[in-house]
């Protein structure tokens, strides 16, 4: 992405264009590449591989499967409680990181007065200060935990975004808006890379396939959301400050579905010793805020 985001600037800068020209650039592009990549992909990479599950042989493909969703997200619901708590939280907390490019570039163009190469700068800082943000992310959790370490990315979000709105007012603080891409990149390449690190070590052993589907869903499930709420709030005649910091009801949201989880180290022998079709066990992991 980050690759991408350069030649788009460089051609736009280049060929003088306007937003709009910027926009079909970056399109044309996108879909260049995409068709490249995916073809090969497609091509020599998608080799034949042995089903892990048969279909009943009294039943069929869609209804199984809707079976077998039905069955998970009851024991899920049930006694998972770190898993149920971690998708909760990730349905929050990454449906404002998803809105974040939209919302931001919005208060950027309306608020700041800021130009499509501009707004390319700030996003470029977004992309390197990832970089670190992973590293970051990478050694918080393993001198702490992931879940300690998601917690404390997700209170950085809320610190960020907050004095962000207070403080970016107007085409004067445009500098200032590329430190705090900068902090929102750091997060970002912390955030999610802890997420996944967090999510595959409390999962069930042998549904790893059908709880990564699901993973992916709930981060993207409530996407429409924060989008929604910034609208509404810019409808009914709220400044755009008030809706940029109205992600941080979502970061809220997902940090406290992350301090209801429980002890970290309890989740992972849980997912050890546990399965979905099977009786839990003798001491189950009772959720206690840390």
């Amino acid at each position: 992405m980050l690759v991408f985001l350069i030649i788009v600037m460089v051609l736009s800068s280049s060929l003088a264009t306007d937003q709009v020209g910027t926009a079909r650039i970056s399109q044309s592009l996108a879909f260049f590449v995409c068709t490249c990549v995916f073809g090969l992909a497609w091509k020599f990479f998608m080799s034949p591989r042995p089903a892990l599950s048969h279909v009943p042989s009294d039943s069929t493909l869609l209804k199984s499967g809707f079976q077998k969703l039905f069955t998970t997200y009851r024991s899920l619901w049930s006694r998972w409680y770190a898993l149920k708590y971690f998708l909760l939280s990730v349905m929050l907390s990454e449906s404002a990181t998803a809105a974040l490019s939209t919302i931001s570039t919005t208060y950027m163009t309306l608020v700041l007065g800021m130009n499509s190469n501009q707004i390319g700068l700030a996003f470029l800082f977004v992309f390197v200060a990832g970089i670190p943000g992973s590293k970051l992310g990478n050694y918080i959790g393993n001198a702490l935990n992931p879940l300690i370490s998601a917690k404390l990315c997700l209170v950085v979000f809320i610190i960020n975004t907050t004095l962000a709105a207070v403080l970016l007012k107007g085409p004067d603080h445009i500098n200032s808006m590329y430190i705090f891409a900068s902090m929102w990149g750091v997060c970002l390449g912390w955030l999610h890379p802890t997420h996944s690190a967090l999510y595959i070590t409390i999962i069930p052993r042998g549904s790893e396939s059908e709880m990564m589907g699901l993973y992916l869903f709930s981060g993207s499930v409530l996407s429409f959301l924060p989008p929604f709420v910034f609208t509404f709030l810019n409808e009914i005649g709220m400044s755009m400050d008030i809706g940029l910091a109205s992600l941080n009801l979502f970061f809220a949201g997902g940090f406290f579905f992350l301090s209801i989880i429980g002890n970290y180290n309890d989740a992972v022998h849980f997912a050890l010793v546990s399965q979905f079709d099977e009786e839990p066990p003798q001491i189950p992991v009772i959720p206690e805020v840390m």
